[in-house]
């Protein structure tokens, strides 16, 4: 049982101590020889009694005495048990997980156009990374409580607790309004589920899962996702490479832990943008930003790596390039890809 419920329990029985105090006393004290009891004295008396306050008896009959003995008892009891949880909540910080969560949801709640991360474990972690790199806007999701905490202290990012294969913590992530999800949860039943119901919530959402078996990358694609990773298949991968091509890796490496946050990123050409019918010559990219155009992808899905001058790129075709942050601005306002 969490500590909102068994605050939400104390205070029911203080409201139920209250009501059984008044309607005692008014049917006890009905028929008083000295004084008829109204509402307010019945409410005033339980008051004063659950308070221990103890100022004066207002003439109460034999039988509302030993009612209150009674409504004392009750009243020390709920007192008891309120001050137990109301401590161990201030000490254990649930206090404080609380109001962190609360800000947290806020702060979800005005994310628009931004990405979600399933699971930050030993996979989500690396992702995790890799978007507060990017500098664009995410949640995490993570049900273990620990890991979040051991997280926030080391990174500031917005992350919600839950189950991401409940319906619910999804759209508390804002999954509606989302352009991207990332599932990397360690059972692929569950990464599964996952991309099913993110796919029914948005179908218009980029969705890439991380696969733990090795038949299961079909049966993802099948359920919506738009992309597949084994990472022990890329680790092997990677471990003959720096065998093979150590020089490459080294170079790959360097990439992807500069600090500076230089990387490999990519901008897709928008409609009506400066680049939009543009040769690559004519269109000066490495005079005003900096950068060399290494690849190409066409909207057919057709890559042209190193592609030469003379090459025209359009609306949706995506430039692949080596860029800082500072670089990457400069070359979407050239292809208008803001977003």
């Amino acid at each position: 049982m969490n500590y909102q419920r068994k605050i939400l329990i104390a205070l029911a029985m203080l409201g139920g101590l209250l009501v059984t105090g008044t309607v005692g006393y008014l049917l006890l004290e009905n028929n008083n020889p000295i004084r008829r009891w109204q509402l307010l004295d019945a409410i005033y008396m339980t008051v004063i009694t659950l308070t221990t306050v103890g100022y004066g008896n207002m003439n109460m009959s034999d039988a509302g005495r030993i009612f209150t003995l009674f409504l004392l008892i009750g009243g020390f009891g709920v007192f008891t048990y309120s001050v137990t949880i109301a401590t161990a909540f201030l000490i254990e910080g649930q206090l404080q997980s609380f109001f962190r969560q609360q800000k947290m949801v806020r702060t979800v709640d005005k994310l628009s156009n931004h990405y979600i991360i399933c699971g930050l474990g030993d996979t989500g972690v690396h992702v995790l990374d890799e978007m507060l790199k990017a500098e664009v806007d995410f949640v995490g999701i993570e049900f273990e409580e620990e890991r979040l905490i051991h997280l926030s202290d080391t990174r500031d990012f917005p992350y919600l607790q839950g189950d991401a294969t409940d319906d619910e913590v999804l759209i508390r992530a804002g999954i509606t309004r989302a352009q991207g999800l990332v599932t990397c949860l360690s059972r692929d039943q569950d990464n599964l589920f996952v991309v099913i119901s993110a796919r029914k919530l948005n179908p218009r959402l980029k969705i890439a899962s991380k696969a733990v078996e090795d038949n299961s990358p079909g049966k993802l694609v099948t359920a919506g996702a738009d992309e597949v990773v084994l990472p022990d298949h890329i680790g092997g991968l990677r471990l003959a490479s720096s065998i093979l091509y150590p020089h490459l890796v080294e170079f790959l490496a360097s990439i992807t832990q500069d600090q500076q946050g230089t990387h490999f990123a990519e901008s897709i050409v928008q409609r009506n943008a400066p680049l939009d019918g543009t040769s690559l010559k004519n269109a000066n990219i490495q005079e005003q930003t900096g950068l060399v155009v290494l690849a190409i992808r066409y909207t057919d899905g057709v890559f042209l790596y190193n592609p030469p001058g003379d090459k025209l790129v359009g609306a949706g075709d995506a430039l692949l390039v080596i860029a800082n942050q500072r670089q990457l601005q400069a070359l979407r306002k050239l292809t208008g890809d803001l977003s």
